[in-house]
């Protein structure tokens, strides 16, 4: 008996130290009835290697994003699901639900540039303005996002060029221009960045510019109606500068003229008009 009762001890003993591979030795594995299943490892932080195929989940990571797999030797990769629907991303705007995927876009607009980078399990987006689209106050004080400069050389046919370049005229744009040769009156035009010539006219957007009405190296607010460039009124009377006083006639009806004394001589303002023979003169007024 007592040999008996030996015998069977150890065979029970076997049996608890025997392992038994379910892959091999079962054509089917149903833990259904059981109480609590764990068919991967776990932990804090992923392992670092793998085998292609093992699995991780991260026990503290957000969840949605705990579990890994090892799609090559050593590289983990997120499975976060797949397909059309998709599932682990809810986006929203403003508070507003725009969909559920397991892809998320980022795609610039106009004036925009994302920089998006990762970090184990941190994705980083950084937002800032494009420069070459949108103004910044650097550039407004500088003054060169409205500044055209001609460097043309030509009296009544003006060019110039704008940084950066324009793109199209537009009614009711307004533009600092700075020409660079004294105009010599009459019909004049301008041409900005090769976008074609349009006629330089006064405020009335109808009298074409007298002599002496543009001046080398001032700098003119001019703006586009849609046919022509229309000057706007000057700061101060002509001939302030030093400019040659023009011959009185037709074109230059109603302009002022200032003249600088020397020591000990007194200024002088003149102003263009004719008199009731039709004849036209600079009247002084002062």
């Amino acid at each position: 008996m007592f040999r008996i009762i030996c015998l069977a001890v150890l065979a029970a003993a076997a049996m608890a130290q025997t392992q038994v591979d379910l892959r091999l030795q079962s054509k089917g594995v149903d833990f259904s009835g059981a109480s609590a299943t764990k068919p991967m490892s776990t932990g804090a932080a992923l392992p670092g290697t793998c085998t292609s195929g093992q699995m991780f989940f991260v026990t503290n990571a957000p969840a949605g994003q705990n579990l890994y797999g090892c799609v090559a030797n050593n590289v983990w990769a997120l499975e976060a699901g797949g397909g059309t629907s998709g599932s682990g991303v809810t986006v929203e705007n403003s508070g507003a639900v725009v969909g559920t995927s397991s892809l998320l876009n980022f795609t610039t607009g106009t004036g925009a540039l994302y920089a998006i980078s990762t970090a184990g399990q941190t994705i980083g987006i950084q937002a800032s303005a494009d420069t070459a689209v949108l103004s910044t106050l650097a550039r407004n004080q500088s003054g060169s996002p409205w500044l055209c400069a001609s460097a043309s050389g030509s009296a009544v046919a003006y060019t110039c060029s704008m940084s950066p370049t324009l793109s199209i005229y537009t009614t009711g744009m307004t533009i600092n221009w700075r020409p660079d040769v004294n105009g010599s009156g009459g019909p004049t035009t301008i041409n900005i960045d090769s976008l074609g010539t349009r006629p330089v006219k006064l405020a009335d957007g109808a009298t074409d510019p007298g002599p002496g009405d543009i001046s080398a190296s001032r700098l003119y607010e001019i703006w586009f109606d849609g046919v022509n460039f229309r000057l706007l009124g000057t700061a101060q009377p002509l001939g302030v500068l030093g400019e040659a006083m023009p011959a009185c006639g037709a074109s230059v009806r109603g302009r002022l003229w200032f003249a600088a004394g020397a020591a000990g001589v007194k200024d002088s303002l003149s102003v263009c008009a004719k008199d009731t023979s039709n004849v036209y003169a600079w009247r002084v007024l002062y």
